[in-house]
């Protein structure tokens, strides 16, 4: 019984993990995209860097398993280069 009890406690911190790696790749893969998106503006203002930053040290504590998502500061982000003015975002 104890095995069996065992067996299960491990099958379910696997399944923790899996799910985890699967949603610390997903985060890594949107921070890349939004680096990319950054590092093709002329200009990017100091908030979007800001809160990239942000993102990045979020990221860190949720691999770390001190936080349990980072879509707030993900969204922010998105909300920053959505925001940009493409004039400015163009260098003119």
């Amino acid at each position: 019984m104890l095995l069996l009890l065992f067996a299960m406690a491990l099958k379910d911190a696997q399944q923790t993990q899996t799910q985890h790696d699967r949603n610390e790749w997903a985060m890594y893969q949107r921070m890349q995209a939004d680096q990319e998106s950054i590092s093709d503006i002329w200009r990017p203002t100091a908030k979007l860097v800001s809160d990239y930053q942000k993102v990045r040290s979020c990221y860190v504590r949720f691999h770390l398993y001190r936080t349990p998502n980072c879509d707030i500061e993900l969204t922010e982000v998105e909300k920053d280069l959505g925001n940009l003015d493409v004039a400015q975002a163009e260098g003119r």
